[in-house]
């Protein structure tokens, strides 16, 4: 029965990356997820500097380019009857679809094999393996890894019987918010090309930009009470009201859909044979694209830990990815656990924002210290 040196669980950006790498240094890679793509998810379709550099480094400069990823320009920021515009470099703009499917790709022509629509189940360790019971289209089938690696987002879909339970421990924030969104094919609605739009309210905030194709991708951070009263677009719709701009009236092409809580912090993410990496070992609510840095610059940083652990297993292995999961993506995910606790307080954002609308370059250090994504070396 064949083995599989790695297995990566969820083909998002931080799964297919990671599964590239470990193709990369010559592992052999199966790629699984269980939905079928293209798929549209729930995001800001934002990328940030951070996460642009990450493909840099993976040799993927080219990748977003090739994809029509618009070039942000500009960041309006608005609370009430305030706003500011401030001057955006190097951000851009692209649709999940577009980037998950480019990112498999890559991973397939480094190697990797990528099978969808498969549910998969962690049933146990056999010798230095990892036993997977797989489901795709009601036939079950058995694999086994040297390596599992857990990219299954916020959901956490594995279930890993094999594994301690302080391994599947998650602790939410009880304030956290959850993410809602919807995309439009409205172009009338007041977003500019080039634009990124964040709209504070009462209630969270929510972030517009026009992707490739000219369609409105809508991503917002609700408070979970007002989306139970009002549904995920009137509770957007309240938001953007309370500052002035029109309600999204127009029936959406994908959406509405909704999250779990966003802000979430895992007890362990790694155990003999296993790492978890991306949302599903832990998250903050991000402002312009921030998780897509976190998530990819993780996956780069996996890389060689996972060509060290297919030659063999070493818990050393596995204290190094917690500790670089907290030196460095906990780390650069402070900034914005520091921001969303201050847009609970709408009198402090309407202030700021109305001190940034006269003197709009007080916010250049905000948007460079939010761009820098988390170092990458570990030591394997």
């Amino acid at each position: 029965m064949k083995v599989w040196d790695v297995v990566v669980l969820g083909a998002g950006p931080a799964g297919a990356m990671a599964a590239r790498e470990g193709a990369r240094r010559g592992a052999s890679v199966l790629l699984l997820d269980r939905q079928s793509f293209p798929r549209w998810k729930v995001c800001g379709a934002c990328l940030s500097p951070g996460a642009l550099e990450a493909l840099d480094r993976a040799g993927l400069e080219g990748l977003v380019g090739q994809c029509g990823a618009v070039p942000l320009e500009s960041l309006t920021l608005r609370a009430g009857r305030h706003s500011s515009s401030i001057e955006l470099r190097g951000s851009a703009a692209l649709s999940r679809q577009a980037l998950d499917e480019a990112l498999i790709e890559a991973a397939r022509a480094s190697g990797v094999q990528f099978q969808e629509g498969v549910r998969a189940e962690m049933t146990g360790r056999e010798g230095d393996a990892t036993r997977l019971s797989l489901v795709s289209q009601g036939q079950r089938s058995v694999a086994h890894a040297r390596i599992v690696v857990d990219a299954t987002g916020l959901r956490g879909a594995i279930e890993s019987s094999g594994s301690p339970e302080s391994g599947r421990s998650v602790r939410v924030d009880p304030a956290s918010r959850i993410g809602v969104g919807a995309v439009f094919d409205d172009p009338s609605y007041e977003t500019e090309r080039g634009e990124l739009q964040m709209t504070m309210g009462s209630g969270g905030y929510v972030g517009m930009v026009r992707v490739e194709d000219g369609t409105l991708n809508v991503g917002a951070a609700v408070d979970p009470e007002i989306v139970a009263r009002l549904g995920p677009e009137g509770a957007v719709n309240q938001i953007l009201v309370e500052s002035g701009k029109a309600a999204l009236e127009t029936v959406p092409i994908a959406g509405w859909r909704g999250t779990p809580p966003l802000t979430r912090q895992r007890d362990r993410l790694a155990d003999e044979g296993f790492f978890r990496i991306g949302d599903a070992a832990g998250y903050v609510e991000p402002f312009t694209g921030e998780g897509m840095s976190w998530a990819m610059n993780s996956a780069l940083a996996l890389g060689p830990l996972l060509h060290a652990a297919r030659l063999g297993w070493s818990h050393q292995l596995g204290k190094e990815w917690e500790t670089y999961h907290k030196r460095q993506v906990q780390s650069s995910q402070r900034l914005c656990r520091w921001l969303s606790r201050g847009l609970r307080h709408p009198m402090l954002v309407r202030s700021t924002i109305g001190l940034l609308q006269r003197a709009p370059v007080l916010a250049r250090p905000f948007v460079h210290a939010a761009a820098q994504p988390p170092r990458v070396e570990v030591a394997a």
